[in-house]
């Protein structure tokens, strides 16, 4: 490779690795903001699931209400359904 294109080549790196290192933060603040969101709805989900297992322990619901319940509790977005 000459001089030239050699130049050519680093300055091309420089500037795609600084596209890298701009862009890379924002990806990284979008999927920090989509986790945040995910395990907030994982908590909401956790309770439904406790609220509807309690109901089943307790017999006032019975293993086919409680299946289907918890079936819906999967879908998004996030929806507690109570029978």
């Amino acid at each position: 490779m000459n001089r030239q294109a050699k130049k050519h080549h680093l300055i091309s790196f420089e500037l795609l690795q600084l596209l890298i290192d701009e862009q890379g933060s924002t990806l990284i603040q979008q999927a920090t903001n989509d986790l945040r969101i995910k395990n907030n709805n994982y908590g909401e989900g956790q309770l439904c699931i406790t609220v509807l297992t309690a109901e089943y322990d307790g017999g006032t619901r019975t293993i086919e209400r409680f299946l289907k319940a918890v079936a819906y509790d999967v879908i998004e977005p996030f929806v507690c359904l109570y029978y």
